[in-house]
Order: structure tokens, then C-alpha cells, then sequence
């Protein structure tokens, strides 16, 4: 899977889910380091995403 795929899942996970998704969990779904998932959320947020990070998880602007 290519980044831009794996970004687009990822938005699509974190505005499905009801709680916050750790950057550890969203790591082991996609067989990736969990750094490249920091990575990835810096990048989207950085394109107008609206992502925050809690003390939990990552969570979309629709959680609130």
C-alpha cells in the first residue's frame, strides 16, 4: 500500500471510530512503524485534516 491509500484509510478509520485510535494500533494495521503513522497524521493535518491527538489516540473533528 502506497501512503496516499494508507493516508486515506487512515482518515476513513479515525472518522469511523468512536474513541480515540492510537498511533500503535493504526502502526499494526497498516505493518508500519509506528513513527510513520505520526508521520502520516503530521502530513494530513498539515493538508487541512481535522485530526487532534488526545492522551488515548488520534481523533477526527466529527469525535467531538
Amino acid at each position: 500500500m502506497n501512503a496516499e491509500n494508507r493516508r486515506r484509510e487512515i482518515g476513513e478509520i479515525l472518522a469511523r471510530s468512536d474513541r480515540p485510535v492510537s498511533a500503535s494500533a493504526l502502526a499494526s494495521r497498516f505493518s508500519v512503524s509506528r513513527q510513520i503513522i505520526v508521520g502520516d497524521i503530521a502530513i494530513m493535518r498539515a493538508s487541512g485534516a481535522d485530526i487532534s491527538a488526545t492522551p488515548r489516540g488520534y481523533v477526527s473533528g466529527s469525535y467531538y
